[in-house]
């Protein structure tokens, strides 16, 4: 089946920093900005290791600044220099694995062969997940058991984000004709919902991180569902076979 979508229209990127600040989560008690020298990031690079070896060994709610400092070998005093508060130093945590699993979910949905562009999509979304897979169940953790709620409204935007990207992309081909009638925010959250929990049980939750061709299986698996749950115009799903 040859189902062309609209690429979509520009949109200004939304930043990692821009989910932070719209949770809630940047605020005032953040230490100004320095000018940056060598030194100071490597210090400060040092930390967010050390603050990321430790919050995947000990879990989000054990992790101690003292852990931290230990690891890292450095004072508290230098720790304050860098970060505000046990908080601050976890967004710096988070910061890289949410840029890319950003990046991932910012793919445009258009090619001539809709399978593949589904498959294609699933796949880097998996592979992005997978690379952070630690720091992303840290986030769940840090969701449901942080006194900060910012953690929770961060989780929500970000599968939020996600969920509206599909839903538009399920709007273009509707207003083009190429899909049926259907409530595009209904299926928008349903693929989404499947897909993000099939990345934490999957891919997550596992003991250890699933090889490329797994993953691959698996971003298939959730592309053809997605394909399969489109409202054809036409249904020519036959030829698929």
């Amino acid at each position: 089946m040859t189902q062309n979508s609209v690429p979509e229209p520009a949109r200004a990127s939304r930043t990692v920093d821009d989910a932070f600040t719209d949770a809630g989560l940047l605020g005032a008690e953040a230490p100004v900005a320095k000018r940056p020298n060598r030194r100071g990031e490597q210090t400060r690079a040092k930390i967010v290791q050390a603050a990321t070896e430790c919050f995947s060994e000990y879990g989000y709610t054990r992790t101690r600044i003292s852990d931290i400092t230990h690891r890292a070998d450095i004072s508290q005093g230098n720790f304050y220099r860098h970060f505000s508060s046990l908080d601050d130093v976890f967004l710096a945590v988070l910061r890289p694995g949410l840029a890319e699993l950003a990046d991932a979910m910012s793919r445009r949905l258009s090619n001539e062969d809709e399978m593949t562009v589904l498959v294609d999509v699933n796949v880097a979304y998996l592979h992005a997940y997978s690379r952070h897979r630690k720091v992303l169940r840290l986030l769940r953790e840090a969701a449901a058991a942080s006194a900060n709620e910012g953690f929770a409204q961060l989780w929500l935007n970000i599968r939020g984000d996600f969920v509206k990207r599909i839903q538009r992309w399920l709007q273009r081909l509707q207003d083009n004709g190429r899909i049926g009638e259907t409530d595009t925010v209904l299926l928008a959250e349903t693929l989404g919902c499947m897909t993000e929990q099939m990345a934490y049980i999957h891919v997550g939750l596992v003991n250890a991180t699933p090889r490329r061709e797994r993953i691959d299986e698996l971003g298939k698996a959730i592309g053809e569902v997605w394909f399969r749950a489109l409202p054809l115009v036409h249904d020519d799903r036959a030829s698929l076979s």
